[in-house]
């Protein structure tokens, strides 16, 4: 392999590794609502113990996976725990 191909090789690895590992932060209102799905509740319960609308809260939902990078509350809450992110 030639020294550029390798080097391409490894600086992939390396840009895919520390694409994984950012996790931007959470703002307060993203844990408290995290926190709340992660007790059980459910998105209408969630409003209005919040006091906003269903919809607001799949916004908030559909922004914390964006940043924690998962798909689904179980990973959202695991990467959370993994990472110790606030």
């Amino acid at each position: 392999m030639s020294p550029t191909i390798a080097r391409r090789v490894i600086d992939s690895f390396t840009n895919a590794n520390f694409q994984n590992k950012i996790i931007l932060p959470l703002t307060s209102r993203e844990m408290e609502l995290l926190t709340l799905l992660a007790k059980g509740l459910l998105y209408k319960e969630i409003a209005e113990k919040l006091f906003i609308t269903t919809g607001t809260v799949k916004q908030h939902i559909h922004k914390i996976y964006e940043k924690l990078q998962v798909t689904n509350k179980t990973e959202a809450i695991s990467k959370l725990n993994h990472n110790g992110n606030h």
